[in-house]
């Protein structure tokens, strides 16, 4: 019954978010825009030339991984500030908190209405940029190749996830202390900026034939998601002991 409440919360929180425009094209745009780089990128590499092209798209894929990532949690942190900050200026915020719901099932509730659509996003993404590079190579004649590959999946798929709880978090924490949603993005925003550790440093170790230690890009990857984990357990940690609807209300 508690979950059903929570997912009640989500449903109109998504609702409402789609109705402001920067969000419901920000969604279709940046949802189309990740897959899409991705595959343009691997059509340079493929048809430009194939004999680098195909040597190098391993080491590529290393990095196109984690941008892949960024782009498309982006709208995680859209959704989550209209979810909380964008209700304070639609004067819905109160009405909210004043229900009978309790703080676990209201919290849940918004975390579930950046998630789901989040996730969606970031799994329907990997599923084209996957079948987007199986007709490039394909049509060539080359070895099919995971783009992501196997170091960028995981990456994906444990730390992606772990990103958006800690945006959803985040913004529980700045809801009382921003006034405007752009506010929120900025702030939250930010966050997502944790994938440039695995797109930047293998790039530093790139040696001249285009090519990176895909060891250290498992390092890199793992040692990123060990960050957005300890980011969400402590972020999310704090937001719950500091959520206060008494306080939210007289403000």
């Amino acid at each position: 019954m508690a979950l059903y409440k929570s997912i009640l919360v989500a449903k109109v929180d998504l609702k409402m978010a789609m109705k402001v425009r920067m969000v419901k094209f920000g969604l279709i745009g940046i949802g189309a825009l990740g897959p899409l780089m991705m595959i343009g990128i691997v059509a340079l590499l493929v048809y430009g030339d194939p004999v680098i092209g195909l040597l190098i798209l391993p080491s590529i894929s290393a990095i196109l991984a984690p941008m892949l990532g960024m782009i498309v949690i982006i709208p995680a942190s859209m959704i989550a500030a209209n979810a909380l900050v964008g209700e304070k200026e639609m004067n819905t915020l109160e009405p909210l908190l004043s229900t009978p719901l309790t703080d676990r099932e209201l919290l849940l509730g918004k975390l579930l209405s950046s998630f789901v659509p989040s996730m969606a996003l970031l799994l329907g993404s990997i599923v084209v940029s996957e079948i987007g590079t199986f007709i490039i190579l394909w049509s060539v004649g080359a070895e099919f190749i995971l783009i992501p590959g196997i170091p960028g999946l995981f990456l994906l798929l444990t730390a992606g996830p772990t990103l958006i709880v800690a945006i959803v978090a985040v913004m529980i924490l700045i809801s009382g202390k921003v006034k405007r949603v752009y506010e929120a993005y900025q702030m939250s925003g930010a966050i997502v900026m944790v994938f440039i550790i695995p797109m930047m440093l293998p790039m530093m170790t790139m040696e001249a034939t285009g090519t990176v230690d895909i060891n250290l890009v498992w390092m890199w990857n793992i040692i990123t998601f060990l960050i957005t984990l300890v980011l969400a357990a402590s972020t999310w940690a704090l937001a719950v002991r500091r959520f206060n609807r008494d306080t939210m209300i007289s403000m």
